[in-house]
């Protein structure tokens, strides 16, 4: 019998090899893309997920309610505020990442720039570890001791039997390795492969205060194992007591409050720059996954109720002989399970070619092998079933509810009217779908657009940024000079970090303004006196630096003058803020234009310039000639590193773009764009194949009507025009539909930014335009090959 079902529909989807071509490439294209979403989505929600005691573990992060953006730093004090005020805390553990630092052999051989974190033996009873050699439970409780992974071992060593070796830091400090780490998996949201103990960090950065509360680091961050049967919202009084003890007189403390992020769940919740994991976005990478599946299924539904009238005869047929509708609904739906088979064997083979394309847009490793795990096996046959479901049920129920009279009168089929509706009803929906991935690919673009355009208040071409190293000492007057040796350097400019970046320094500062005193949270800047000439920025009143000016001067920006109450530039010139319990203060000397020290997804913030050579930890190095296309870049990177080679001889010199430091705060989103940019050419894709299919068998249905339309005279562009307006009826109806659903998704999208495009009505009308064009594209073949079909053919037709 079951074998009677499978060549009874073997032979029906042969006997239509074009509808049927257009139903497994449309179900194949739609399955590829729900696979190649569900891999990125499966690949994501993995991270972290290895741990023992993970359900247990949360980050602290804290939140600020009014920007409502949660920063995965902390402050230095809340470590120890945490150990005694929480009792409902197993363990507390710290981590304080550093970049750019060298590290090398003893004897110099291998030498390389690395970024590193400062943690204890408390890391290693939180999270599990696997252990190549050394002891867990000391192997960081010395001072000027490091772990390495089992990759930086070989690097640096050619071997992994490295315990007891030294590795230097900075050419100053010597660390005895106590272990060797196993390498890490890709699903790790903390793969560090350098863990130098905390009790070296008064060595190597005496001047670091880990008792801290009047500012917070991104690279500081504080995790926490809950005893067993604690629910982390028990601690949230706790944590308000917190506040009130330490910080409640603190401006970084207004609109603040702790939030216990699972440590699960990190990856794909931290509001980081550059990241793809956005929970927002991944729940959007679903929906366009099941819709592009719809709108293959949609595809099979039309094109086989289009059809219902070629095989009414044989439905009948079965039913005056005895055929059940449940055999009849068996034999329907193992067609649907046919082509779906069929699909998903190409769509396996589509997401194998196309998957190093959107693994390198993600910088992820992921593969099409990943399917064969038992649990994501069980999601290819579900995808399988539900999909023979969704896109055959429909046509089953309808075709074998058929009664044998109506059945074997087919002509009645073609003259009923519900078939029709229910096919405009699902190509109204597919185009819908297309319309507004199309219209929020457009307006997406168009926000990415504006990053590289918008005015940041500073000037980001042609700048070369280079981290310098911690023990720089007088060195940097040499760097600088050998610098400007070359006519093809403009200027150079020390400072804690470039005119934008993402890990800012926050500072509780105090201006008094009469008898009036004003807390402001502040974006501290430590900078030279050539910071304004080298990165663009403007002066509006005032001075900025001279060489030579100490810590006694300040030069703010508009922002901070508004919440001192001052209107006017030139009144700030001389006015006193004030640091910490109010003891140290310094004069205004001058004012700047704003200028955007984050990325434009936040505000501009209150921002104070101060010269402090000791924080100086990056170089920014105007070139003279602004294409970066051209041989003098070349020849001017090979002079900044003969000139660094000069000044720090025992350093490795890394360096990069600025412009391309920037965009790196806008890699979720322009992932996301290329990703919804390639979904969005698939569904119409799959849309124009179930049009084309449509408007094939309207032609067949109505090609008698044609051929006596033009005996009587009709033209070939009446005739076309009869056959294309009812799919342009569809296509405006969809229009409607979609464009305040784009509207309202692309505006909640865009309330992530603080400085965002306008939504202009002509989006979506270009956007319906050009829709519009491909529709009339994709039927004006079958239209135009009707009209011009002879009429006394067209006439002879049954």
């Amino acid at each position: 019998m079951i074998r009677n079902y499978f060549k009874i529909a073997f032979r029906n989807l042969t006997k239509s090899l074009r509808f049927t071509f257009i139903n497994v490439v449309g179900m194949a294209l739609g399955m590829a893309c729900t696979l190649l979403i569900f891999l990125i989505i499966k690949h994501e929600v993995s991270y972290d997920q290895n741990h023992t005691k993970g359900s247990r573990v949360y980050r602290v992060e804290n939140h600020n309610i009014k920007e409502n953006y949660t920063y995965p730093g902390n402050y230095t004090g809340m470590t120890n505020a945490l150990r005694i005020d929480v009792p409902e805390a197993e363990k507390v553990v710290s981590l304080l990442q550093f970049g750019g630092s060298t590290f090398s052999t003893s004897n110099s051989e291998n030498r390389f720039k690395e970024s590193f974190v400062f943690a204890d033996n408390e890391l290693f009873n939180l999270l599990d570890y696997n252990w190549v050699a050394g002891d867990a439970s000391k192997a960081l409780n010395q001072p000027n001791t490091v772990v390495l992974s089992r990759n930086y071992a070989e690097k640096y060593f050619g071997k992994i039997d490295v315990i007891g070796e030294t590795i230097q830091l900075d050419n100053t400090h010597n660390l005895l390795i106590t272990g060797v780490l196993e390498n890490y998996p890709t699903t790790s949201s903390f793969p560090f492969d350098i863990l130098v103990s905390f009790q070296s960090l008064k060595n190597i950065n005496p001047t670091y205060d880990l008792n801290a509360w009047n500012g917070w680091s991104d690279n500081y961050q504080i995790f926490i194992l809950l005893k067993n049967g604690i629910r982390p919202d028990q601690l949230t009084q706790r944590f308000s007591a917190i506040v009130r003890k330490y910080i409640d007189n603190n401006p970084l403390s207004v609109d603040k409050r702790f939030v216990l992020n699972p440590l699960s769940e990190i990856h794909y919740t931290s509001n980081l720059s550059g990241r793809m994991a956005n929970i927002k976005h991944l729940k959007t990478l679903f929906s366009i996954g099941l819709l592009i599946l719809l709108i293959s299924c949609f595809n099979f539904i039309n094109l086989s109720t289009a059809q219902a009238f070629k095989r009414a005869k044989e439905v009948g047929v079965r039913k005056v002989i005895g055929s059940s509708r449940l055999s009849l609904i068996y034999q329907f739906l193992i067609e649907a399970g046919l082509i779906t088979g069929i699909a998903a064997l190409i769509a396996i083979l589509i997401s194998q070619i196309t998957l190093p394309f959107i693994t390198s847009i993600l910088n992820v490793s992921i593969k099409i092998s990943d399917l064969l795990t038992w649990q994501n096996s069980l999601f290819v046959i579900g995808l399988l079933l539900l999909t023979t479901i969704l896109a055959g049920i429909y046509p089953a129920l309808r075709l074998s509810g058929m009664a044998p009279i109506k059945a074997l009168n087919s002509n009645s089929l073609k003259k009923g009217q519900k078939w029709f509706s229910i096919r405009q009803s699902l190509v109204v929906t597919q185009f819908t779908i297309s319309l507004i991935l199309f219209s929020c690919t457009f307006l997406m673009n168009q926000q990415l657009s504006f990053f590289k355009k918008a005015d940041l208040g500073f000037n980001k071409n042609a700048i070369i940024t280079v981290a310098l190293p911690d023990n720089k000492g007088a060195k940097l007057q040499t760097f600088r000079n050998q610098l400007l040796a070359s006519p093809q350097i403009k200027d150079v400019s020390f400072s804690l970090n470039s005119a934008s970046s993402e890990s800012n320094w926050m500072q509780r500062t105090q201006t008094r303004v009469g008898a009036k005193s004003i807390d402001i949270k502040t974006q501290m800047k430590m900078v030279d006196p050539h910071y304004l000439t080298t990165y663009g920025i403007k002066l509006l009143a005032g001075q900025f630096f001279n060489e030579g000016d100490t810590l006694t001067k300040a030069v703010v920006n508009e922002v901070y003058l508004n919440r001192m109450g001052i209107s006017r530039a030139e009144d700030a010139i001389g006015q006193k803020v004030y640091f910490g319990n109010g003891t140290e203060s310094v004069n205004i000397i001058g004012v700047v234009k704003n200028f955007n020290v984050n990325s434009l997804h936040q505000k501009i913030d209150p921002t104070l310039l101060q010269v402090v050579p000791q924080h100086f930890y990056q170089a920014g190095i105007k070139l003279v000639n602004t294409d970066l296309s051209t041989d003098n870049l070349q020849s001017s990177i090979a002079h900044i590193q003969k000139a660094w080679k000069t000044a720090f001889p025992n350093q490795v010199f890394e360096y990069k773009f600025f412009e391309d430091e920037l965009e790196k705060a806008y890699q979720s989103e322009i992932r996301m764009s290329q990703l919804i940019e390639t979904s969005t050419f698939i569904a119409i894709m799959i849309a124009c194949f179930g049009l084309f299919g449509l408007a094939t068998f309207t032609a067949e249905q109505r090609t008698k009507e044609i051929g006596v339309r033009k005996v009587l005279g009709a033209s070939v562009n009446s005739i076309i025009f009869l056959l294309s307006k009812d799919f342009l009826k569809l296509m405006l109806i969809a229009f409607i539909i979609a464009t305040p659903i784009a509207w309202w998704a692309m505006n909640q999208w865009l309330q992530n930014f603080e400085f965002r495009i306008h939504i202009s009505w002509w989006s979506f009308g270009l956007t319906g335009l050009v829709m519009v064009f491909i529709a009339l594209l994709t039927v004006s073949y079958q239209a135009i090959k009707a009209a011009l079909m002879n009429p006394v053919k067209s006439l002879k037709t049954e």
